[in-house]
């Protein structure tokens, strides 16, 4: 019974949201020497299109050559969102499989598109998932893709 009360205190500290928090993590972006189109170096910033949102540049500007309009910031957060509220509805249910499966793989989903997660959830999904992975009576199935989401997290 202590490892479902320890899931339920994680998972409280994720219905904070994530709209509000600009501290992003780093955990995909590796350095590097490009030079972008206006010949500003890696890191190099502009006043005009400064991005507070970020801590340190990206590798590659992915949004900004992609032949078609992205979503914008706030909506990449609303669909961040509901990824989290259903996630946090399926393990306070208990429905592990296929309920937290099946949004951790829409969370998957949305992190190999190159959105930034907010460190604060990024921080609070890793010991949510570092604790599904370590609960007892799971499926050795279920446990093990719990616990590759926590490598994904803390690449």
């Amino acid at each position: 019974m202590a490892a479902n009360e320890r899931i339920a205190e994680i998972i409280s500290t994720l219905g904070s949201g994530s709209a509000g928090n600009n501290d992003l993590s780093r955990a995909s972006t590796p350095g590097g020497g490009w030079r972008d189109v206006d010949g500003r170096a890696n890191g190099e910033s502009s006043i005009e299109d400064d991005n507070p949102s970020r801590s340190r540049p990206r590798t590659f500007p992915y949004f900004k050559y992609l032949p078609y309009d992205t979503e914008q910031q706030t909506e990449r957060e609303a669909n961040l969102d509901v990824c989290l509220k259903y996630l946090y509805v399926a393990v306070s249910a208990a429905d592990f499989a296929p309920g937290a499966v099946h949004w951790t793989r829409e969370l998957r989903g949305w992190l190999s598109l190159k959105f930034d997660l907010p460190r604060e959830t990024r921080v609070k999904l890793v010991k949510l998932y570092y604790e599904l992975a370590l609960a007892p009576g799971l499926d050795f199935v279920v446990a093990e893709r719990f616990a590759s989401m926590v490598m994904v997290l803390t690449k």
